[in-house]
């Protein structure tokens, strides 16, 4: 075999898988562009989730809440920023503290840390700025710099011997006696290299990765929804501050709505929208990241609820992401799919689907995860 260990995507996913795999053999990261962390973990808005709103006993409630502690451990050790900065989800009206009493009961469960209930008057002076009846504040809820992490992941992984290529996308993936033959374009040519085992940390494109060894995505529940979310910054001269991140209770569906988040630099930020985008066939694909300013307006109400001095022209666009969901429109959210796949006739072959919001702050947990999952096998 070429490789022990051959894992398609290099974002914090795929790397934390990798620094973990690193420890026992020879690992190679295959990625399609050009460097790491070019998808789904550039755009994001880089909050250690405590672990509030999953389902308890998930992967996603269990892989964030430890995801996010080995987070804090590292930052604290001064491997990138990290500032424990706390949160507040707010019940903008009476009628919503239903909604905060169930987060409050469900994060306790998922182990979030030392959450409470806050009054109006608490609020009030921890945000001037804020107006809401009542609140949640969990105070283990994070900010951190995420290209920092990716960085500090690779070094490991590649300190321990582990080769990234860039610029590498699979395009076929072949079940061997002991293993799987994988098929490379690189420059417009194609490789093949064997691997012992192999993971599918993908990203947008782990359904792709998916069919390719074989699995029939769409009976198998793996076909991912592409769901567009945008951010808008508030400009610093604007009249609203906050100093910690400032989240409404979860809307239809369990998006969590057009939330506060605060950059290292303290530059706030509003978002992200949620928008399914069309289903396409494979090849027909594209990451698509221009901004869509007719969205101010949808941004501007979402906001001003809970921010009532906020102006429209305090707002700007300033990024745009893509999540991969395993639910489409109307339909019941998904937990985390990372499955080692012998159940399938595929020993070895690890397929990480549908790794949206905590992904990044599970990253760590995830990598533990997988490794676990290919040694107990």
């Amino acid at each position: 075999m070429d490789y022990d260990f051959t894992i398609v995507g290099a974002g914090a996913v795929g790397l934390a898988i990798a620094a973990e795999l690193s420890q026992h053999g020879s690992v190679l990261i295959l990625e399609k562009e050009d460097g790491i962390g070019r998808g789904i973990s550039s755009r994001s808005s880089e909050v250690a989730h405590a672990g509030i709103y999953y389902e308890p006993g998930s992967l996603r409630a269990r892989l964030c809440v430890e995801g996010r502690r080995q987070l804090e451990e590292w930052g604290a050790q001064g491997r990138f920023s990290y500032r424990r900065i706390g949160k507040y989800i707010v019940a903008v009206t009476e009628d919503e503290r239903a909604q905060l009493d169930a987060l409050l009961a469900r994060g306790r469960e998922n182990g979030a840390g030392d959450l409470r209930l806050v009054s109006r008057d608490e609020l009030c002076a921890a945000e001037p700025h804020l107006s809401a009846a009542c609140g949640v504040f969990s105070p283990a809820t994070g900010i951190f710099d995420s290209h920092g992490l990716m960085r500090f992941l690779l070094e490991s992984a590649q300190q321990q011997g582990a080769q990234l290529a860039t610029q590498s996308a699979v395009c076929g993936i072949r079940r061997l006696a002991a293993g799987y033959e994988v098929v490379v374009r690189q420059d417009g040519a194609e490789e093949r290299l064997a691997t012992r085992c192999l993971v599918n940390a993908a990203g947008l494109f782990a359904d792709e990765v998916a069919a390719l060894a074989g699995i029939d995505v769409d009976a198998a529940g793996l076909r991912l929804f592409w769901n567009r979310g945008e951010y808008f910054q508030v400009v610093s001269s604007s009249r609203v501050k906050a100093s910690r991140l400032i989240y409404p209770v979860p809307g239809a569906g369990g998006h969590l709505g057009i939330h506060v988040t605060l950059d290292l630099a303290g530059q706030i930020r509003l978002g992200p929208s949620a928008e399914y985008l069309e289903p396409r066939p494979f090849r027909e694909r594209r990451e698509d990241y221009a901004q869509d300013e007719r969205l101010l307006a949808l941004f501007f109400e979402a906001a001003r609820r809970y921010l009532p001095e906020l102006e429209a022209e305090d707002l700007r666009p300033c990024a745009t992401g893509i999540r991969p969901k395993l639910n489409g429109a109307g339909q019941p959210a998904r937990d985390f799919y990372i499955r080692e796949e012998s159940a399938r006739g595929l020993p070895g072959l690890v397929n990480c689907v549908g790794i949206e919001s905590p992904g990044l702050t599970a990253a760590p947990a995830i990598g533990r995860h997988v490794a676990r999952l290919l040694f107990n096998r």
